[in-house]
């Protein structure tokens, strides 16, 4: 009898400790979701497409239920452009009567294409819902070192974060839009 009673205390620990373990995502999320699994995005300035369409593909690719879709102008929820100030990027939502109604990305000019990129990705993630996340290695980070989140290791030289999302930005999306977190293939760094 004593031995069923220790089994039965040790499966009991053991089913407490799994609920007791913290969860694995550290995402924050932002202020809700965007209303809808499509956004509809415009960039404004054609030097950026290859870094806007980058990211949005991350996103698209990453396994959570949102499509970022290029629309004309005049149909975009997002429109995305050069903005004139010190931080890396800024996603301004628009809301009226406490609902989402579109938003504005500004990427600060003179950054290359990669790190346009990130930026983009980061900024997008705000868009979808995602707030700043500094206690792991996440796209959005607050800070970004140069070329890379704070929180993330620096590429090597002549080589670019090429992973543009991390697996802690993509369990945020989606638990606002479902999905499944699908494993991050390929290299972390690219050649520039």
């Amino acid at each position: 009898m004593p031995k069923r009673i220790l089994m039965r205390a040790t499966l009991a620990a053991f089913l407490l400790a799994l609920f007791l373990v913290p969860s694995a995502g550290a995402y924050h999320l932002e202020g809700g979701r965007w209303p809808a699994n499509t956004v509809r995005y415009y960039n404004e300035v054609p030097a950026y497409t290859w870094a806007v369409d980058t990211a949005a593909y991350a996103w698209n690719s990453s396994g959570a239920r949102v499509q970022f879709v290029k629309s004309s102008r005049r149909d975009a929820d997002v429109l995305l452009g050069i903005r004139w100030f010190k931080v890396a990027g800024e996603a301004r939502i628009r809301r009226f009567n406490g609902r989402i109604v579109g938003a504005r990305v500004g990427i600060r000019n003179g950054q290359d294409r990669y790190v346009m990129a990130l930026v983009t990705a980061h900024e997008l993630g705000h868009v979808l819902g995602l707030d700043h996340e500094d206690g792991v290695c996440a796209t959005m980070n607050s800070r970004l070192d140069v070329d890379h989140p704070s929180q993330c290791p620096a590429p090597p030289p002549g080589m670019w974060a090429c992973r543009l999302l991390r697996v802690d930005d993509v369990r945020g999306a989606v638990s606002l839009y479902g999905g499944t977190v699908r494993p991050i293939r390929g290299p972390e760094f690219c050649p520039r």
